[in-house]
């Protein structure tokens, strides 16, 4: 079975502008994969190094909810998340 590369935008081009080496999203099968971001500032594609680990915190949820969900998922389907 062949994994699927799923770009969700714009993280996919933040990710690309730092040289990750990673893909935003990757299916395999029925499991979706999702790689493991930044707090990137949603205004300006940069890190939010400065912010709280709050706001770090609520940013990186997001984009998560953003990834799952340009995968066809949701937040009610994740089994496993480190932040």
């Amino acid at each position: 079975m062949a994994r699927e590369i799923i770009r969700v935008e714009p993280l996919s081009t933040w990710l690309e502008r730092f040289k990750a080496p990673t893909s935003a999203v990757t299916r395999h099968g029925d499991t979706v994969y999702v790689s493991g971001f930044p707090p990137f500032d949603p205004q300006t594609g940069e890190i939010a190094a400065g912010a709280s680990i709050e706001r770090q915190r609520e940013l990186v949820l997001a984009q998560l909810k953003l990834c799952v969900e340009a995968a066809g998922s949701s937040l009610d389907q994740v089994l496993k998340c480190n932040v």
